[in-house]
């Protein structure tokens, strides 16, 4: 296994520099309720994705790595605002509001890939390939991970206090609905930068999941972020290394390793409570 990680340690750096962006993050999808958020925009990701791809086929866009991002970004921070705001509230339930999302985006993304010139090339986009990941993508994920997660670690009294005892905050005068579009804009950056090369199974693996572990295993707040990103680079590590010499597909490989732990997290959890 050491060989393989060392072989393919470019594409490791980023599975875990994804990881870790993604649990930070996730603490606060899964402690929020928001997890079918996340899955929203991660599929609003893919679709702007097939949507740059389709265009470039007609020759109205292009279908270079920085095109296909810029697309990618611009429908996943629309969603961001979108759910931020609370849209469609007035007229039907959130979450149900989520999923037409979801669905239509899954759709959509499906269908214009299915008629992009250059989808048959070009849509392992949408499915990812963590292997094929250069040093080049782990820098530019660094230069965008690193800003967010100085920022959630100079503001994390304020998201953590905001997120979960709005009405109080909003009692001592902090800006509740500002708040929460930073919040949601951090998400849908790290979302569409990480689309390019975890596909949506990992990119929501990781921003559920590990954060699910820590929820199980903490006792704190500090602890549940803690034992989350440990959880995420594990996964990243372990998942990553067998599924090359076992011939099997990383990100999926990657999400099983996830979601054993968590299931660990659970047996221990009870085992503490007996």
């Amino acid at each position: 296994m050491i060989e393989t990680l060392l072989l393919f340690r470019e594409a490791l750096y980023g599975a875990i520099i994804i990881g870790v962006a993604c649990a930070v993050l996730g603490v606060y999808v899964v402690l929020r309720r928001i997890v079918f958020v996340g899955a929203a925009l991660a599929q609003l990701s893919s679709a702007g994705i097939a949507l740059a791809l389709w265009l470039g086929g007609l020759g109205l866009f292009g279908t270079t790595h920085g095109h296909l991002i810029g697309m990618s970004l611009l429908l996943t921070l629309a969603g961001a605002l979108f759910f931020g705001l609370g849209g469609g509230r007035r007229y039907v339930h959130h979450e149900a509001v989520i999923g037409v999302t979801y669905a239509a985006s899954a759709a959509v993304g499906i269908l214009l890939i299915a008629k992009a010139a250059s989808g048959e090339g070009h849509d392992i986009f949408l499915q990812g390939n963590v292997l094929g990941m250069s040093r080049h993508e782990t820098v530019e994920l660094l230069a965008v991970v690193i800003p967010i997660l100085g920022l959630h670690a100079a503001l994390a009294k304020e998201f953590v206090f905001v997120s979960f005892d709005p009405e109080t905050a909003a009692t001592l005068g902090y800006r509740v609905v500002r708040w929460n579009l930073l919040l949601y804009f951090t998400i849908g950056i790290v979302i569409a930068f990480a689309m390019q090369s975890a596909g949506v199974l990992l990119v929501f693996n990781f921003l559920v999941v590990p954060a699910v572990t820590g929820v199980l295993i903490g006792r704190t707040i500090g602890q549940v972020f803690a034992v989350s990103i440990a959880a995420a680079v594990l996964a990243a590590a372990v998942g990553f290394g067998a599924s090359i010499p076992l011939d099997l597909p990383t990100g999926p490989a990657i999400a099983a390793v996830s979601a054993l732990l968590a299931l660990l997290a659970w047996s221990a959890r009870r085992l503490r409570r007996e």
